[in-house]
């Protein structure tokens, strides 16, 4: 077996209007495609539910994509609170950005916080982090740095 290449990352949502709206909008990603799908999907989401409804759609930017997801059968459950930071699993998805400021300023326009206190960095010297959340909860890293973007941070391997 050889990998082809990375397909996406799936995240469940309450509201996929909302949710299509705060990450076009606020991160730039564009729909490229949406499915509905039923119980078929069940051993495969290790899901026994008498009924599934799943509808999802496809967001794309810079050669990653996003599975959004709501589930209309059953309902989601969870409160979208945040867990500890050194949960096991995945923890954030991280963006890189020209100017914090400017991207903040449409945060809470589409329904996401803004988490104030996580911000650290020296804007003066153009580095600066913070932690937004998306209209469920989900942890986002806005990265301002100079040099290359494409360039993982850290050091070489």
């Amino acid at each position: 077996m050889s990998i082809q290449h990375f397909s996406h990352l799936g995240i469940c949502v309450s509201s996929l209007d909302r949710s299509i709206a705060f990450y076009t909008q606020v991160l730039g990603f564009v729909e490229v495609s949406r499915t509905a799908v039923g119980a078929e999907v069940g051993p495969l989401i290790e899901m026994d539910a008498p009924e599934i409804q799943l509808r999802s759609h496809f967001l794309e930017r810079d050669h990653m994509r996003l599975e959004l997801m709501e589930f209309d059968a059953p309902p989601p459950s969870g409160t979208g609170e945040r867990g500890d930071f050194n949960r096991l699993g995945l923890t954030h998805l991280a963006v890189r950005v020209s100017d914090v400021g400017e991207a903040l300023a449409k945060v809470t326009e589409y329904h996401g916080v803004v988490l104030e206190h996580t911000r650290v960095g020296q804007a003066d010297m153009g580095v600066e982090l913070i932690y937004i959340t998306d209209p469920d909860g989900v942890r986002i890293e806005l990265i301002q740095l100079p040099g290359d973007p494409s360039v993982a941070p850290g050091e070489p391997v």
